[in-house]
Protein backbone atom coordinates (compact mmCIF):
# COMPACT_ATOMS: atom_id res chain seq x y z
CA UNK A 1 0.00 0.00 0.00
CA UNK A 2 1.96 3.30 -1.40
CA UNK A 3 1.47 6.49 0.30
CA UNK A 4 -0.78 8.34 -2.32
CA UNK A 5 1.15 11.08 -1.89
CA UNK A 6 3.92 9.09 -3.34
CA UNK A 7 2.06 8.37 -6.57
CA UNK A 8 0.89 12.09 -6.87
CA UNK A 9 4.52 12.63 -7.19
CA UNK A 10 5.49 9.53 -9.36
CA UNK A 11 2.74 10.93 -11.71
CA UNK A 12 4.25 14.56 -11.66
CA UNK A 13 8.02 12.89 -12.44
CA UNK A 14 5.96 11.48 -15.46
CA UNK A 15 5.06 14.66 -16.69
CA UNK A 16 8.29 16.52 -15.84
CA UNK A 17 9.65 13.65 -18.22
CA UNK A 18 7.96 14.41 -20.99
CA UNK A 19 8.91 17.91 -20.48
CA UNK A 20 12.41 17.15 -20.45
CA UNK A 21 12.41 15.03 -23.23
CA UNK A 22 10.22 17.76 -25.58
CA UNK A 23 12.84 20.83 -24.76
CA UNK A 24 15.70 18.49 -25.34
CA UNK A 25 13.80 17.28 -28.79
CA UNK A 26 13.48 21.09 -29.69
CA UNK A 27 16.92 21.91 -28.96
CA UNK A 28 17.91 18.96 -31.08
CA UNK A 29 16.21 20.77 -33.82
CA UNK A 30 18.79 23.61 -34.27
CA UNK A 31 22.00 21.25 -33.54
CA UNK A 32 24.13 21.06 -36.40
CA UNK A 33 24.54 17.06 -38.85
CA UNK A 34 26.70 14.46 -37.97
CA UNK A 35 29.13 14.13 -34.73
CA UNK A 36 32.08 14.56 -33.21
CA UNK A 37 35.21 12.86 -32.49
CA UNK A 38 37.69 14.32 -30.25
CA UNK A 39 41.78 13.23 -30.68
CA UNK A 40 44.32 13.43 -28.33
CA UNK A 41 47.09 16.35 -29.88
CA UNK A 42 49.84 17.19 -27.47
CA UNK A 43 48.95 18.34 -24.19
CA UNK A 44 45.69 19.20 -25.67
CA UNK A 45 43.04 17.99 -28.23
CA UNK A 46 41.75 18.46 -31.73
CA UNK A 47 37.71 17.81 -32.81
CA UNK A 48 36.34 16.30 -35.91
CA UNK A 49 33.12 16.94 -37.53
CA UNK A 50 32.17 13.60 -39.03
CA UNK A 51 29.37 14.40 -41.05
CA UNK A 52 28.85 11.01 -42.77
CA UNK A 53 29.11 7.92 -40.02
CA UNK A 54 30.43 6.16 -43.04
CA UNK A 55 33.81 8.86 -42.96
CA UNK A 56 36.31 7.16 -40.18
CA UNK A 57 38.12 10.43 -39.54
CA UNK A 58 36.10 13.54 -40.34
CA UNK A 59 37.00 16.73 -41.50
CA UNK A 60 38.92 19.23 -38.55
CA UNK A 61 37.67 21.88 -37.33
CA UNK A 62 39.55 25.04 -36.65
CA UNK A 63 39.76 26.88 -33.10
CA UNK A 64 37.76 29.73 -34.98
CA UNK A 65 34.81 27.58 -35.13
CA UNK A 66 34.34 26.07 -31.43
CA UNK A 67 30.98 27.47 -31.17
CA UNK A 68 30.43 24.02 -33.80
CA UNK A 69 32.24 21.74 -31.15
CA UNK A 70 30.03 23.28 -28.39
CA UNK A 71 26.80 22.17 -31.01
CA UNK A 72 28.12 18.97 -31.40
CA UNK A 73 28.95 17.49 -27.99
CA UNK A 74 25.98 19.26 -26.81
CA UNK A 75 23.92 17.38 -29.08
CA UNK A 76 25.24 14.19 -27.82
CA UNK A 77 24.85 14.84 -24.69
CA UNK A 78 20.97 15.73 -25.26
CA UNK A 79 20.10 12.53 -27.62
CA UNK A 80 21.46 10.41 -24.56
CA UNK A 81 19.22 12.59 -21.92
CA UNK A 82 16.26 11.72 -24.16
CA UNK A 83 17.15 7.88 -24.27
CA UNK A 84 17.93 7.86 -20.44
CA UNK A 85 14.35 9.70 -19.92
CA UNK A 86 12.39 7.75 -22.22
CA UNK A 87 13.39 4.70 -20.36
CA UNK A 88 12.30 6.39 -16.60
CA UNK A 89 9.34 7.41 -18.35
CA UNK A 90 8.83 3.33 -19.77
CA UNK A 91 9.60 2.07 -16.42
CA UNK A 92 6.60 4.39 -14.50
CA UNK A 93 4.02 3.69 -17.28
CA UNK A 94 4.33 0.59 -16.77
CA UNK A 95 3.96 0.45 -13.10
CA UNK A 96 1.20 3.23 -12.60
CA UNK A 97 -0.54 1.48 -15.60
CA UNK A 98 -0.68 -2.13 -13.70
CA UNK A 99 -0.77 -0.20 -9.80
CA UNK A 100 -4.24 -0.35 -8.58
CA UNK A 101 -4.61 1.99 -5.03
CA UNK A 102 -7.59 -0.32 -3.84
CA UNK A 103 -6.59 -3.59 -4.86
CA UNK A 104 -6.00 -4.43 -1.18
CA UNK A 105 -9.04 -3.29 0.54
CA UNK A 106 -10.93 -4.62 -2.22
CA UNK A 107 -9.81 -7.98 -1.44
CA UNK A 108 -12.17 -7.31 1.61
CA UNK A 109 -14.98 -5.86 0.45
CA UNK A 110 -15.97 -8.05 -2.26
CA UNK A 111 -16.14 -10.79 0.47
CA UNK A 112 -19.73 -10.21 1.06
CA UNK A 113 -21.28 -9.86 5.00
CA UNK A 114 -21.61 -13.04 5.89
CA UNK A 115 -17.91 -14.10 5.18
CA UNK A 116 -16.68 -10.11 6.34
CA UNK A 117 -18.35 -10.73 9.65
CA UNK A 118 -15.66 -13.64 10.37
CA UNK A 119 -12.78 -11.99 9.00
CA UNK A 120 -10.15 -9.64 10.82
CA UNK A 121 -9.05 -8.31 7.87
CA UNK A 122 -5.00 -6.89 6.82
CA UNK A 123 -6.08 -3.67 5.72
CA UNK A 124 -9.82 -2.24 6.18
CA UNK A 125 -11.06 0.30 3.65
CA UNK A 126 -10.47 4.42 4.68
CA UNK A 127 -14.19 4.80 6.02
CA UNK A 128 -14.09 2.09 8.05
CA UNK A 129 -10.54 2.33 9.15
CA UNK A 130 -11.41 6.11 10.39
CA UNK A 131 -14.65 4.88 12.00
CA UNK A 132 -12.34 2.33 13.74
CA UNK A 133 -9.81 4.73 14.69
CA UNK A 134 -12.40 7.47 15.95
CA UNK A 135 -14.15 5.08 17.96
CA UNK A 136 -11.31 5.12 20.47
CA UNK A 137 -12.51 5.95 24.16
CA UNK A 138 -10.62 8.22 26.19
CA UNK A 139 -11.01 10.54 29.39
CA UNK A 140 -9.49 14.54 28.37
CA UNK A 141 -8.26 16.81 30.99
CA UNK A 142 -11.21 18.55 32.66
CA UNK A 143 -11.62 21.87 32.80
CA UNK A 144 -11.77 24.69 35.71
CA UNK A 145 -14.96 26.50 36.61
CA UNK A 146 -13.98 29.94 35.75
CA UNK A 147 -12.29 28.73 32.41
CA UNK A 148 -14.19 30.44 29.01
CA UNK A 149 -15.88 28.02 27.14
CA UNK A 150 -15.44 27.93 23.32
CA UNK A 151 -17.25 25.01 21.48
CA UNK A 152 -16.24 23.36 17.98
CA UNK A 153 -18.66 22.54 15.20
CA UNK A 154 -18.76 19.31 16.58
CA UNK A 155 -19.56 20.80 19.43
CA UNK A 156 -16.78 19.85 21.74
CA UNK A 157 -15.07 22.12 24.44
CA UNK A 158 -11.80 23.50 23.68
CA UNK A 159 -9.41 25.89 25.59
CA UNK A 160 -9.17 28.53 23.31
CA UNK A 161 -10.23 30.41 19.87
CA UNK A 162 -7.32 29.27 17.94
CA UNK A 163 -7.92 25.35 19.54
CA UNK A 164 -11.22 25.88 17.97
CA UNK A 165 -10.05 27.36 14.89
CA UNK A 166 -7.91 24.30 14.59
CA UNK A 167 -10.56 22.10 15.14
CA UNK A 168 -12.78 23.52 12.60
CA UNK A 169 -10.71 23.28 9.97
CA UNK A 170 -9.62 19.82 10.62
CA UNK A 171 -13.30 19.17 10.38
CA UNK A 172 -14.01 21.16 6.89
CA UNK A 173 -10.86 19.23 5.73
CA UNK A 174 -12.33 15.47 6.91
CA UNK A 175 -9.10 15.30 8.75
CA UNK A 176 -9.99 12.64 11.68
CA UNK A 177 -8.82 13.94 14.96
CA UNK A 178 -9.21 13.35 18.29
CA UNK A 179 -8.94 16.10 21.21
CA UNK A 180 -6.62 16.23 24.34
CA UNK A 181 -6.54 12.52 24.18
CA UNK A 182 -3.98 11.11 26.62
CA UNK A 183 -0.36 9.85 25.68
CA UNK A 184 2.45 8.54 27.36
CA UNK A 185 5.64 9.80 27.08
CA UNK A 186 8.13 7.84 28.76
CA UNK A 187 6.77 8.32 32.66
CA UNK A 188 5.07 11.49 31.57
CA UNK A 189 1.55 11.49 30.48
CA UNK A 190 0.58 14.47 28.28
CA UNK A 191 -2.06 15.81 26.44
CA UNK A 192 -1.77 16.52 23.48
CA UNK A 193 -4.34 19.17 21.95
CA UNK A 194 -5.32 17.35 18.82
CA UNK A 195 -3.82 13.20 18.25
CA UNK A 196 -4.74 13.50 14.30
CA UNK A 197 -4.83 10.72 11.44
CA UNK A 198 -3.44 11.30 7.97
CA UNK A 199 -5.47 9.10 5.90
CA UNK A 200 -3.16 9.21 3.05
CA UNK A 201 -0.71 6.56 4.47
CA UNK A 202 -2.61 6.49 7.87
CA UNK A 203 0.01 7.89 9.99
CA UNK A 204 -1.17 9.24 13.73
CA UNK A 205 0.35 12.88 14.23
CA UNK A 206 0.26 15.24 16.86
CA UNK A 207 -0.19 18.42 16.70
CA UNK A 208 0.15 21.09 20.02
CA UNK A 209 -0.77 24.56 19.97
CA UNK A 210 1.41 27.24 22.23
CA UNK A 211 -0.98 30.16 22.84
CA UNK A 212 1.18 32.23 25.18
CA UNK A 213 4.52 31.88 23.88
CA UNK A 214 4.80 36.04 25.08
CA UNK A 215 4.60 34.75 28.76
CA UNK A 216 7.96 33.28 30.15
CA UNK A 217 6.68 30.59 32.28
CA UNK A 218 4.08 29.25 29.75
CA UNK A 219 7.24 29.54 27.05
CA UNK A 220 9.50 27.54 29.41
CA UNK A 221 6.74 24.96 29.74
CA UNK A 222 6.18 24.49 26.06
CA UNK A 223 10.00 23.79 25.44
CA UNK A 224 9.88 21.48 28.25
CA UNK A 225 6.93 19.73 26.27
CA UNK A 226 8.47 19.78 22.97
CA UNK A 227 11.55 18.29 24.55
CA UNK A 228 9.79 15.64 25.60
CA UNK A 229 8.12 14.27 22.71
CA UNK A 230 11.76 14.90 20.80
CA UNK A 231 13.19 12.38 23.63
CA UNK A 232 10.60 9.85 22.88
CA UNK A 233 11.02 9.22 19.42
CA UNK A 234 8.24 12.10 18.29
CA UNK A 235 9.99 14.77 15.70
CA UNK A 236 8.69 18.09 14.89
CA UNK A 237 7.31 18.48 10.96
CA UNK A 238 7.19 14.15 11.03
CA UNK A 239 5.27 12.97 14.42
CA UNK A 240 4.38 16.67 15.29
CA UNK A 241 3.14 19.82 14.30
CA UNK A 242 3.39 23.13 16.40
CA UNK A 243 1.53 26.17 16.10
CA UNK A 244 2.06 29.35 18.17
CA UNK A 245 0.80 32.58 19.17
CA UNK A 246 1.53 36.06 21.12
CA UNK A 247 -0.54 38.56 22.06
CA UNK A 248 1.08 40.56 19.28
CA UNK A 249 0.87 37.86 16.66
CA UNK A 250 -2.24 35.65 17.27
CA UNK A 251 -2.71 32.30 15.35
CA UNK A 252 -4.96 32.61 11.48
CA UNK A 253 -6.72 30.55 9.98
CA UNK A 254 -5.10 30.50 6.69
CA UNK A 255 -1.66 29.78 8.52
CA UNK A 256 -3.56 26.64 9.99
CA UNK A 257 -5.49 25.63 6.34
CA UNK A 258 -1.73 26.02 4.88
CA UNK A 259 -0.50 23.48 7.74
CA UNK A 260 -3.17 21.14 6.70
CA UNK A 261 -2.67 21.34 2.79
CA UNK A 262 0.73 20.52 3.89
CA UNK A 263 1.01 17.78 6.36
CA UNK A 264 -2.12 15.99 5.35
CA UNK A 265 -3.38 16.77 2.08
Amino acid sequence: MIDKRILNELRKEQQNLTRIISDAERQLRYAPPGSLQIRKHGNGHQFYHRDNPKEKNGKYIPVAEQKKVISLIQKRYLTKIISAARKQQNILNAFLEKYEEEALEKVYEVEGTVRQSFIKPVILPDDQYINSWQSVEYRGKGFRDDAPAHYTQRHERVRSKSEMMIANALLRAKIPYRYECPLELGNHLVYPDFTTLRIRDRKQMYWEHLGIMDDPDYRNQAFQKIRLYETNGFFLGDDLILTMETNRMPLNLRIVEAIIQHYYL
